[in-house]
């Protein structure tokens, strides 16, 4: 005999956590306990929560999370784990419901629930993290820093949260040296210093004025930008699939401030 199905969810019922992993963990230690599947999981402070009528907030529990995590990686394996945690951070619309079910199917089904693309859920997890990856992959290439006293700063617009997929690269990359890289879709930063790195949550971050030598290198940049390219074979097509155009107001060499202007105006009058 097949074993049966999920419970079907709760109508109205929602949950409403801290945005956290271990606030999503102990939505499902609440799951499991009142053995019942809510319609939605949401973030506290959202509008969504805050419109919604009879929501159970779900207070977050070090032991419980723990507890949950532990039980995961021991019957399903850290790599499901793992698969839980990218998408986590991942922008899909309802990800934390989608999250929960994947996990009560993986524990019924067992992990090769994975391999069912068939699966609504198991389908739109493995986009997300397509997308996810993607993203990642891009802004290991299109993070630009800037020299603001002794310190390298960089400001992205990511749509995933993928500052803990760039820490170890930057952090590897430039090991003794001191940087901040902040997501203003996020509210968070990687910041760095030799021997220490850590993410934070910032809410507003204004990067101060640039230096003369920093004004000078931008410009440097946007000059060999602008000079290695070949005209006759310029592809806008191609150029917008490699290089996305919501990344390029976070790139130096599409810089279109005065200052950079000017010190183009100047090598191109030198010519």
């Amino acid at each position: 005999m097949g074993r049966a199905p999920l419970p079907p969810c709760v109508p109205g019922l929602c949950y409403v956590y801290d945005g956290t992993w271990e606030g999503w963990l102990c939505c499902v230690l609440r799951s499991y306990l009142d053995r019942e599947i809510p319609e939605r999981i949401v973030p506290a402070g959202g509008e969504e929560a805050s419109s919604l009528f009879g929501c159970r907030e779900i207070r977050t529990d070090e032991a419980g999370a723990a507890r949950v995590r532990k039980g995961v990686e021991e019957r399903l394996g850290l790599p499901f784990v793992r698969t839980l945690q990218r998408t986590f951070c991942t922008c899909l619309p309802a990800k934390e419901w989608r999250m929960l079910l994947l996990t009560r199917k993986a524990f019924r089904y067992g992990t090769g629930i994975l391999l069912y693309e068939d699966e609504e859920t198991v389908h739109q997890v493995h986009r997300a993290l397509t997308r996810l990856g993607s993203e990642i992959d891009k802004w290991w290439g299109f993070v630009r820093f800037s020299d603001i006293q002794g310190v390298l700063v960089s400001v992205i617009g990511p749509k995933n949260c993928v500052l803990p997929f760039l820490a170890p690269h930057f952090c590897a990359r430039y090991p003794n040296e001191q940087f901040l890289i902040f997501d203003k879709t996020h509210h968070m930063a990687l910041v760095h210093r030799p021997g220490e790195t850590a993410i934070v949550p910032m809410e507003g971050f204004r990067m101060a004025a640039p230096s003369p030598e920093e004004q000078q290198y931008r410009q440097l940049w946007k000059l060999y930008y602008d000079t290695i390219e070949i005209k006759q074979r310029h592809n806008e097509t191609c150029r917008r699939t490699h290089m996305p155009k919501r990344y390029w107001e976070f790139l130096t060499e599409f810089m279109t401030t005065p200052h950079v202007a000017a010190g183009l105006q100047k090598y191109y009058n030198k010519g």
